[in-house]
């Protein structure tokens, strides 16, 4: 990774998770926030420039797969995050419309080893 920490955003309405979450990218090295639906994601992607979106698949007001289609049309190219699908279900699992509009997939519980992956790729 760069010198300089990539900002990143954990859109996961499970707190806990989230901050558990928020502790290992630190570690890892980026500055990470979270946020607790689709309403407050599109809010700090409006105000800020992320790295990365980590989303949640399943988010209590919208789908993460809707919400990354609205962010990847409203978005300028040079202020596109890459967008990680984070979810409690096997790759294999996930409908291909999700997997084709994800940059990468992240299964939970979280492996180190692959998260660290997905921040040297980004």
């Amino acid at each position: 990774m760069s010198e300089q920490a990539k900002k990143v955003l954990i859109v996961e309405d499970y707190q806990a998770a989230a901050e558990t979450f928020v502790e290992l990218l630190e570690m890892l090295g980026c500055e990470a926030e979270y946020v607790m639906s689709g309403a407050d994601a599109r809010a700090a992607v409006a105000e800020q420039d992320y790295a990365i979106v980590f989303m949640d698949l399943n988010l209590p007001d919208i789908s993460g797969l809707a919400l990354v289609n609205e962010l990847r049309d409203s978005l300028a190219a040079e202020r596109m995050p890459r967008f990680v699908a984070v979810s409690g279900f096997a790759q294999a699992d996930i409908a291909t419309e999700n997997r084709a509009a994800f940059d990468f997939y992240l299964e939970k519980p979280l492996d180190i080893g692959r998260l660290d992956h997905i921040l040297q790729a980004s």
